[in-house]
């Protein structure tokens, strides 16, 4: 694998765990921050990241930089992407990769123009447990059968309170289906075998105007359903199932999963499936970024596309718009 110089930009929590779990290999090159010098600094001192620069700008006008990790909030994500495809850098950005799916198809389409990649940091389309799940149920067609429905919830416990708080924000594109939906959703399409639609959706919103509570029903032209439930103020298992004829995966902790249970449905056997390793995670995606540079292609390009238009979809029905969107 070729050895890429990345830059970061935003180095805040998510920015440290991925330097942790960077892949031996790449080169970490570089940090910036539109806010905090003093951060961009310590997360290079932390990681030996040998150019901390004054500004965004500054980082993207260094042509020694080949690829770009965004990792700032959810509402400059198009900003901070326009602007490091625009440098010619290549991008592996945070989920979401943006706020809604025509701004993901302006940035796909400029990305081309430029020959460059555009991928999304979604770690359930990184995670090795997946394509050997995949492999069991084509090794397996009689025992497995066609697949019939998806199931996930995910909450977590948000204080009220917190309205400053980034997931109660609507200024910074706050709610549990950017930060916690994009993942049933992300789930379901690793699965589906073929495009999925949204059927209906219902929320419940917080008091600052984002949504708390939904519960929302997908299908697909090959008969697939998919149901899902996302909160804020209720901690929900994070177990997603994928049942099919003959029998079913429970995939535990499926955001960065290392194992799996198929039960099969005639005789309640259990066969545990594990790769992978949750520690990981966004190893995997940074690894898989610069394979898909060096390749050309990204194989998941077309699902971000998919769950990106679903959710902007289920924010419609919802009528729930974002600030930097009006």
């Amino acid at each position: 694998m070729t050895n890429y110089k990345w830059g970061i930009i935003g180095p805040g929590r998510i920015a440290v765990n991925f330097c942790e779990q960077f892949p031996a290999g790449q080169t970490l090159y570089g940090v910036a921050s539109a806010h905090s010098q003093e951060k961009a600094a310590a997360l290079a001192s932390q990681f030996k990241i040998p150019h901390v620069y004054s500004s965004h700008e500054e980082l993207l006008a260094d042509p020694a930089i080949e690829v770009v990790y965004i990792a700032t909030t959810n509402n400059v994500h198009y900003d901070n992407i326009k602007a490091a495809l625009l440098a010619g850098k290549h991008v592996l950005a945070e989920k979401p990769i943006t706020l809604n799916a025509s701004q993901l198809v302006e940035l796909n389409t400029l990305a081309q123009s430029k020959h460059l990649i555009l991928m999304e940091a979604q770690t359930i389309y990184h995670m090795p447990l997946y394509p050997k799940l995949l492999e069991f149920v084509a090794q397996h067609p009689a025992q497995v059968g066609r697949l019939k429905s998806l199931q996930a919830a995910l909450g977590m416990f948000v204080d009220p309170n917190e309205t400053a708080g980034r997931l109660l924000n609507p200024e910074l594109a706050g709610g549990a289906l950017l930060d916690l939906g994009i993942y049933t959703l992300s789930f379901a399409r690793r699965f589906m075998t073929a495009t999925p639609k949204l059927e209906k959706t219902v929320m419940v919103p917080t008091a600052t105007g984002v949504d708390d509570t939904s519960v929302t029903l997908l299908s697909n032209s090959h008969q697939e359903l998919g149901s899902f439930s996302l909160s804020l103020s209720a901690r929900q298992p994070e177990v997603g199932y994928a049942v099919y004829e003959h029998g079913y995966f429970m995939v535990e902790h499926f955001l960065r999963p290392e194992r799996a249970i198929f039960v099969d449905g005639a005789t309640g056997k259990q066969q545990v499936i594990t790769a992978g390793a949750n520690q990981q995670a966004m190893g995997y995606e940074a690894s898989d970024m610069a394979t898909a540079i060096e390749t050309g292609a990204n194989p998941t390009a077309a699902w971000t596309q998919e769950t990106m238009a679903i959710m902007t979809a289920m924010r419609e029905q919802w009528g729930l718009v974002y600030p930097n969107e009006k």
